[in-house]
């Protein structure tokens, strides 16, 4: 496995509230949604632009895949941030307005709670995820290719989500997870891609966590 960086940076704007993603019913129990390859951001913070470029070609929208270096420096051009220190991470916000200039996306929404963000992995599609990333999340357990989110806090990171299933069951017991994929090559975890189990989700998305989705444009 190569070296891996982390690089988002946790943003908060109240304004949020006004754009939230609506949670949508469903009898459907699971879905995955196809992604092919992984991408690997190496020991740059660039994981943002990376899960975003990962977003834009994952089903139902695919896009071509779009270089991730110029798009992070957008995302640093657009942040919250005075300045564009390259090493120094962006945010899932600014990811979502390089995206929206781009004319990749037309608007962008946000879920504060993992069963909004099943509903719509379910429904409708994948899911930008910016979290917190603990010592114990760079490794999935060998055993069961789960994230245990135990540890120290090593940093901010984004990744994507691209299945759920509300039915599965998990090593500790209870029921539901979802299938993130990452950005540290397919030599990470299970080609690139662990289970995070439903409970797990929601303490990330509470501790400073945020969920992005967007309407896409095929371009």
């Amino acid at each position: 496995m190569s070296e891996i960086g982390l690089g988002r940076r946790v943003s908060r704007d109240e304004r949020d509230l006004n754009y939230l993603l609506p949670r949508r019913a469903s009898r459907a129990r699971s879905r995955h949604w196809y992604s092919a390859g992984v991408m690997d951001q190496g020991g740059t913070s660039q994981c943002v632009a990376y899960s975003g470029v990962k977003y834009l070609t994952t089903a139902p929208v695919m896009n071509r895949p779009i270089d991730p270096v110029p798009l992070y420096r957008e995302c640093l051009a657009l942040d919250e941030w005075p300045g564009e220190d390259f090493d120094g991470g962006t945010s899932v916000r600014a990811l979502f307005k390089a995206l929206k200039k781009r004319g990749y996306v037309t608007e962008y929404r946000w879920a504060l709670d993992a069963e909004t963000i099943v509903s719509h992995v379910i429904t409708t599609g994948p899911v930008v995820m910016g979290t917190s990333w603990h010592r114990d999340m760079f490794t999935p357990v060998t055993t069961t290719g789960y994230l245990e989110i135990t540890g120290p806090v090593e940093g901010g990171h984004a990744w994507l989500i691209i299945g759920a299933s509300r039915d599965r069951r998990n090593p500790d017991g209870t029921r539901g997870a979802v299938r993130m994929i990452n950005s540290w090559g397919d030599g990470w975890g299970d080609r690139g891609r662990a289970w995070i189990t439903l409970t797990d989700l929601e303490t990330l998305v509470r501790d400073d966590g945020e969920a992005c989705v967007a309407t896409e444009v095929k371009i």
